[in-house]
């Protein structure tokens, strides 16, 4: 198994409800990133001294005190770019397709989450796969970080790991502040700008037209794509359910 894909399997490891291996795994990703990216191995590295000295039922206490309460914390990458919008229910069709492209297991997590998404990371190419986590995969990390960053949550350190990884392998990703972001949707809706300038994830790795014709943007009924043509049953609704929604029974 590549070198790259290791490590990012270790994150989605560490990003999952945690087990007895959660240890070994935090001990892993210290011991590979020692030498090459200090930093992140310093995160890696506090992360398992917070494991050493805490139960699994303590560290399973944490995980949904940080991720299953707090929106803002979500492991849902496309929640993070996209809220309740309607280009969610696109982002998840595509997150889905990408995983049987490369038959990836699905789980009861949503398509989006940061374990299938990392998962898609490492079994795409190289070039594709630095598109994709330059538009969507570091922005969305980075809003996880700033959020962590305001806890005391032991995953700040995993989540800080990962953006240190992630921007040593493809480069740092611009991450707009919430008022740019505002702005940018404010002049979509009213027609000022092109989507395709302004939305990465349009630009560098299509998702579906979702904009084209101003659809829900304007709060008007979302025009019918073709990909929701192909995949109907995938959208139920216009808008895809919060983070803490989707783990309900």
């Amino acid at each position: 198994m590549p070198h790259r894909q290791k490590q990012l399997n270790a994150f989605s490891r560490l990003l999952c409800y945690p087990d007895d291996g959660t240890a070994q795994t935090a001990e892993f990703l210290y011991v590979v990133l020692h030498g090459e990216l200090s930093e992140a191995a310093s995160e890696a590295a506090a992360f398992g001294a917070f494991v050493e000295q805490h139960d699994v039922a303590e560290l399973e206490e944490s995980f949904t005190r940080t991720f299953d309460v707090n929106p803002d914390c979500a492991l849902e990458v496309g929640w993070h770019l996209f809220g309740e919008e309607y280009a969610r229910g696109m982002f998840l069709v595509r997150m889905r397709e990408e995983m049987r492209k490369y038959n990836l297991p699905e789980s009861v997590e949503l398509p989006d989450h940061i374990s299938h998404v990392l998962a898609v990371v490492a079994a795409m190419p190289d070039v594709e796969a630095a598109r994709f986590v330059t538009a969507c995969v570091l922005p969305a990390v980075n809003t996880m970080k700033e959020a962590l960053g305001k806890t005391d949550s032991p995953y700040r350190h995993v989540v800080s790991c990962l953006v240190s990884v992630l921007e040593q392998t493809w480069g740092a990703a611009k991450v707009e502040s919430r008022e740019s972001r505002d702005e940018i949707r404010s002049f979509e809706k009213t027609g000022f700008l092109d989507p395709s300038e302004v939305d990465p994830l349009h630009r560098t790795f299509p998702v579906a037209d979702f904009t084209a014709g101003c659809g829900s943007a304007c709060g008007g009924e979302p025009e019918v794509t073709q990909l929701q043509m192909q995949f109907p049953e995938a959208i139920a609704r216009q808008t895809s359910p919060t983070p803490n929604e989707a783990r309900k029974p």
